[in-house]
């Protein structure tokens, strides 16, 4: 496959993909279908740019041209002028019918008429390419050409009188369609005669990503697509088809001598890589990565150098795995200073990484490699004038390294049993490792096929039953009676798949081939597992790389959602909630409506960004067309999207206008509506997609919860402070009515005095008796009084 079909490859499945996509969101959006008919016209371009790539006869290469303009190339500018004028409310009716009559006039002379393409030629000695017939083709290229650029030139001008987040979506759709269409026309060039490879198509591909990511960050079509997602699987895609690939190319070249090598080059850098994976800031973790990424370099050189016939090629790469060798030293002693935490030695790497790169840029002269051998495994690198100084280096470092591991088991022998017994085993597997210098005799003329791959790959596999037994490099297996069970079920299922592929292979060879059997389902099995794994890396890695912020809002909203629920203080739970969304999503406003029980409507609760005055009085009933609709719908509402709906939705559009809201987040608790949250304008004039949306949902639920039972707490808070109020009433009412009949039979005895003494004034002792009464009796009253 040439560059040519390849890039006409990319085109189609990019442009055919996206169409597809598009149109599944809304099949019956005009702007979704004519989206659609371009993509395809350019998938049809694509396509048959790969067909006429790989045409070895000149008819059927005329004929791959002509069907690849016909169907694609003469609707390519209509339809995407039908698209703008629709996408950017043009209204140019008349432009558009008579551009369509001209593209089906068009269409009978390029199918048909030598008029349009007189033949064909071949070009760069490897394919056939199209030469105009008459001025026919001349006349198309120029109506071709003018309606790109009057198109183009529609979307500048509604650009430049568009402000907010429209403005960004016509400025990405301008950068995606300038670049593809600039890339693109370049393919015109050979058909003039000027012989520019068509690399042009290679720039098609990039106005589906362009316009993929104006679709997650400004909404241009009312559909939202999960960038991250969809760079995961391509990059998943090329992780499939890189290996198949490369297995067919070595398949070509493997020889018996070549194979060992490679699969233990394969096994050791599969070794490093999960260990980097499983603790990746772990400096020990790290630096045995790097020695299994060196010594894997050291291996699949070799299988380069034992497969190839020419002695250019295996001369290359004889110096090129010695990229890997030189520096196998320095990150020996680097990993024996990590793994023993050794203090004072940092200046001693640095002076062996020093010496290693000054090896390394003798690898560009014949000091280090002068030449090569050739011996009856295939070519292999001749030890320069300093080699044998590069073998001390090498020999010399492994030595303190490997006697600085022994030191450090010798000195935990006595106090930690368990740690020495872990760097004793790390030290036993890299003096096997170390082992592997014994391939240094054949640079030096000795003809013995190199054994060093057995040291190297019993190295790894003696680090690997540490790890598994003694929880090296801080990696352990865990192993239970609950985690065995899916094992055993898993082995169950893998038994009763290898006896149908064994029946299935028999059935179709005529034999029972059990090894073929067994190979295939490993196979498939580890391949499975692999890329299940690959992949769910992989979209935490893309998203943290290309989306950091994005994936740092949603982790912390997702850690914040687990907190909600244990937040009990209804205003506290208010002001965190609409903080945290603020923050992180960059909203400029936002507010909180939570249900009033007694008056049974929704009232504002808390607001950050907007002026609560503003919205304070806003009251909205259960029966209010919005509340309605989020209680029914159970899903956030984007205005923007309302907008376009039917009529009927007129007042809740206009709720959502004076309450300053882009977004409405319902609080949805046991099918009942306790609130909604309104999210206003981000500050970056982000448009709300779906995976936002999605997010705000979960959290939404989680929020409802905790509201909910905020409320709740507030409402038995209240309850309580109702019940002691109602307590102190009573007591109050006991007190009271003590108090009054301590102070009605004083108040007895001085009334009774006040009737009698006008009629007895004249009797001395029963004014002096009952004023001793009366006196007491007022001291009384007094002391009761004091005492209250």
């Amino acid at each position: 496959m040439n560059a040519f079909a390849l890039s006409g490859l990319l085109t189609g499945i990019s442009s055919l993909a996206m169409g597809l996509f598009v149109l599944s969101k809304n099949p019956a959006g005009k702007l979704n279908r004519l989206w659609f008919l371009f993509t395809a016209s350019v998938a049809v371009w694509g396509f048959g740019g790969l067909w006429i790539a790989v045409e070895s006869q000149e008819w059927t290469a005329l004929l791959a041209w002509r069907i690849a303009f016909a169907t694609g190339v003469v609707w390519i500018p209509v339809l995407f002028y039908h698209f703008v004028n629709v996408f950017c409310d043009l209204r140019q009716k008349r432009s558009l019918i008579i551009n369509y009559f001209i593209a089906a006039a068009f269409f009978p002379f390029i199918l048909t008429s030598p008029l349009f393409f007189g033949g064909v030629r071949n070009v760069f000695s490897s394919f056939y390419y199209s030469q105009p017939g008459s001025p026919l083709f001349h006349l198309f290229f120029v109506w071709w050409a003018w309606l790109v650029v009057y198109t183009h030139y529609q979307v500048f001008k509604v650009y430049r009188h568009t402000s907010g987040f429209k403005r960004n979506q016509y400025k990405y759709f301008f950068i995606a369609f300038v670049l593809a269409y600039a890339s693109g026309s370049l393919d015109y060039l050979p058909i003039y005669q000027i012989d520019l490879y068509p690399y042009g198509n290679f720039g098609i591909v990039l106005y589906p990503i362009i316009m993929t990511y104006a679709i997650v960050k400004y909404r241009v079509m009312d559909i939202t697509v999960v960038m991250h997602k969809g760079l995961t699987y391509a990059i998943l895609l090329a992780a499939i088809l890189i290996p198949v690939h490369a297995a067919v190319l070595i398949s070509h070249r493997a020889t018996p001598f070549s194979i060992p090598p490679l699969l233990a080059g394969s096994l050791i850098l599969a070794s490093g890589l999960y260990i980097v994976l499983k603790s990746p800031r772990a400096t020990a973790n790290l630096t045995f990565g790097l020695l299994c990424v060196s010594a894997s370099v050291w291996l699949f050189g070799f299988f380069v150098i034992y497969s190839t016939t020419d002695s250019d090629s295996a001369m290359l790469w004889g110096k090129l795995l010695h990229v890997g060798v030189v520096y196998i030293p320095a990150i020996f002693y680097h990993f024996c200073v990590s793994f023993l935490e050794a203090p004072r030695s940092g200046k001693l790497v640095g002076f062996c990484y020093a010496v290693s790169t000054g090896f390394l840029l003798l690898l560009s002269t014949d000091y280090l490699i002068s030449g090569q051998y050739k011996f009856f495994w295939g070519y292999y690198p001749k030890a320069g004038i300093l080699h044998p100084l590069f073998l001390g280096y090498f020999l010399g470092i492994g030595t303190v390294s490997l006697h600085k591991l022994y030191r450090g088991y010798k000195e935990r022998e006595a106090t930690d049993v368990t740690e020495a017994t872990r760097i004793r085993f790390v030290y036993w597997a890299f003096l096997l490792g170390y082992t592997s210098a014994i391939d240094f005799a054949q640079s030096y003329g000795l003809e013995l096929y190199p054994l060093g791959f057995i040291f190297a790959s019993l190295w790894v596999i003696l680090v690997s039953y540490a790890i598994a037994r003694y929880q090296l490099l801080d990696i352990s297996f865990m192993l239970s009676k609950t985690n065995l069970l899916p094992y055993a079920q898993g082995l169950a299922i893998m038994f009763s798949f290898y006896v149908v592929t064994v029946i299935l292979i028999k059935a179709f060879t005529g034999s029972a081939r059990y090894l073929l059997a067994a190979i295939l389902l490993a196979s498939f099995v580890i391949c499975a597992e692999l890329l299940v794994s690959i992949q769910r890396r992989m979209e935490r890695a893309v998203g943290r790389a290309l989306f950091r912020e994005r994936h740092d809002a949603y982790e912390t909203l997702s850690a914040f959602s687990k907190d909600l629920v244990t937040i009990l203080d209804l205003t506290n739970l208010n002001e965190r909630f609409l903080g945290v969304l603020a923050r992180v999503l960059n909203i400029r406003a936002v507010s909180l409506f939570l249900l009033d029980k007694e008056k049974q409507v929704y009232a504002l609760a808390a607001a950050q960004g907007v002026k609560p005055e503003a919205i304070n009085s806003i009251r909205l009933s259960s029966s209010h067309p919005l509340t309605r609709k989020l209680a029914l719908t159970k899903a956030p509402i984007v205005r923007e999207e309302l907008e376009y709906t039917s009529s009927a939705a007129d007042e809740a559009v206009e709720s959502l206008k004076s309450m300053h809201s882009e977004a409405c987040i319902p609080l949805i608790n046991k099918e009942r509506l306790v609130g909604f949250c309104n999210l206003g304008p981000r500050a970056r004039h982000q448009m709300y997609s779906t995976d936002d949306l999605d997010l705000l949902t979960t959290l939404a639920q989680n929020a409802a919860i905790a509201l909910d039972n905020a409320m709740l707490y507030e409402d038995v808070k209240n309850s309580q402070l109702l019940m002691r109020r109602t307590d102190r009433l009573r007591s109050l009412e006991t007190i009271a009515g003590g108090f009054a009949h301590e102070i009605r039979n004083p108040l007895t005895s001085i009334k009774t005095f006040i009737q009698l003494a006008p009629e007895r004034k004249d009797d001395p002792e029963f004014i002096s008796g009952f004023s001793r009464v009366v006196n007491d009796d007022v001291h009384r009253i007094e002391r009761l009084i004091e005492e209250i």
